[in-house]
């Protein structure tokens, strides 16, 4: 039974066709090849941690995807804590460990952390540096979420074991995450505490950092002051 159409022919390639069929395969594949790298830069290539220039920067902020658990404290050593009134703050504080630029802080959850390497009372150094986040990874109001409402003025103290030392906030300032001038230590006895701020959705991160920064006040002013703002285990000391 013959069909109701005719069926064209079958066509079969010349030996030239099939070559130039090839050659035109392996340019498209090269071309593909090169519009790729064209994309990651002319003179990308592997990197590896020796050759890559790292930019200090203040700690970071807190996501759900990488909290770290906190470690068990050492119980032989001294209580840390701040107590800041005027941000409704009573926190321990732990250690922020140095990474290779900036400081570890996923592991902080509701603690404060001092910056390792950075002054602590009565120890070499100028500027005690204290970070702590300002919500936690579902959201919830973190140690320093009230930092904001710090005014120049506000008493805080910190504590360890049987001291506690009284500073009095001086300045507070916005800064970018790169400016690291506020962890340096150089300059007179200080406290800084940080935080982050401006939120961006686009970028879906913090943009900025909350700077407040304290002096602190001799352990004759600091005798009554303590008394009625903290817990009255400790006995002021002097200034560092």
């Amino acid at each position: 039974m013959s069909l109701p159409y005719t069926r064209r022919p079958r066509r079969s390639f010349s030996f030239w066709q099939m070559l130039l069929l090839g050659i035109g395969v392996v340019l498209i594949v090269m071309a593909w090849d090169q519009l790729g790298k064209s994309q990651n830069g002319p003179d990308s290539a592997p990197s590896t941690g020796s050759d890559v220039a790292l930019t200090p920067t203040l700690p970071r902020s807190l996501t759900g995807r990488d909290v770290l658990p906190t470690p068990t404290p050492n119980l032989n050593a001294p209580r840390r804590a701040i107590v800041f009134p005027a941000a409704s703050l009573t926190s321990p504080i732990i250690e922020s460990i140095r990474t290779e630029d900036s400081w570890e802080t996923r592991y902080l959850g509701h603690n404060v952390g001092h910056l390792e390497g950075t002054a602590w009372l009565h120890g070499p150094g100028a500027n005690i540096v204290l970070a702590g986040h300002v919500e936690d990874e579902n959201g919830a109001p973190g140690p320093f979420a009230y930092l904001f409402g710090a005014k120049v003025g506000d008493l805080v103290i910190l504590q360890e074991g049987g001291q506690q030392v009284v500073y009095r906030v001086t300045a507070i300032d916005r800064a970018e995450p790169t400016e690291m001038q506020y962890v340096a230590q150089n300059g007179n006895p200080r406290l800084t505490l940080i935080t982050c701020t401006d939120w961006s959705y686009s970028e879906r991160t913090y943009l900025g950092r909350l700077i407040v920064v304290a002096e602190p006040i001799e352990a004759a002013e600091a005798q009554g002051l303590a008394a009625n703002i903290a817990p009255p285990f400790a006995t002021p000391t002097a200034a560092p």
